[in-house]
């Protein structure tokens, strides 16, 4: 870490962010990054110990003084394997004093040339999993998520694009109205008198969820073939 004490930026929440399930479903936070020198133009910079999970929109940028930016950092859906519960985030700034015209470029040189004018800072954030998923936690490990060490290597944050953003939340809104619509049919079930009242209900129970299952498919479809272009794009 720069031995530069000073706080160059601020951050709401400050205390760290927490991603709260069901995790089937891409689950979305803002943090707010500011810029506090009323003088002083800084230059900011995103990485994550595990940037296959987190898309951060925008990962990098310039703030004018005393400006703020809204991040969009979004969790991709968590489907099988068990996950930790701890991951860390990156916070890097800069000033800036003459015209940046590359702002990868700009970052790779103050690496290279100037590490300890980069100030950073740790943002921890916790995942805190719904019933189902700690029991399913449990059952698909010997033993408990390992939380990240200090010291372990942070990598730039990847930022997802507009049309894939829209798409996360798209998802994240048709599980939303599934649990929702799954909920109503089993109050409507329980509060049915009768066995053929009750069968009927539970064959439209049964078309109503088959229907959003598929429609809920078919975006998850969509979502990885997107990822899966943007991972052969970068990774490959």
């Amino acid at each position: 870490m720069s031995d530069i004490k000073e706080t160059k930026l601020s951050l709401e929440p400050c205390d760290g962010i927490l991603f709260e399930g069901p995790f089937n479903r891409s689950v979305n936070k803002k943090l707010v990054i500011g810029n506090p020198s009323k003088t002083q133009k800084m230059a900011f910079k995103m990485k994550t110990t595990t940037p296959k999970l987190f898309f951060v929109r925008p990962n990098i940028g310039v703030l004018e003084p005393g400006e703020k930016v809204n991040v969009d950092i979004y969790m991709q859906p968590i489907l099988q394997e068990p996950v930790q519960k701890r991951h860390k985030f990156l916070l890097q700034a800069v000033e800036v004093t003459g015209e940046m015209t590359d702002m990868q470029e700009f970052w790779k040189q103050q690496k290279e040339q100037k590490p300890e004018n980069i100030w950073d800072t740790k943002i921890r954030c916790e995942l805190v999993f719904s019933k189902d998923e700690q029991f399913r936690q449990a059952g698909g490990s010997a033993r408990s998520p390992v939380d990240n060490k200090d010291g372990e290597d942070h990598f730039d944050a990847q930022e997802i694009s507009e049309p894939v953003a829209k798409l996360l939340k798209q998802v994240s809104k048709l599980e939303d109205e599934r649990l929702a619509l799954k909920e109503e049919v089993d109050t409507l079930r329980d509060q049915t008198i009768g066995p053929d009242s009750g069968q009927k209900m539970m064959q439209r129970s049964r078309q109503g969820r088959s229907t959003l299952f598929y429609v809920v498919a078919f975006f998850l479809t969509i979502l990885a073939a997107f990822v899966g272009a943007f991972y052969g794009k970068n990774y490959l």
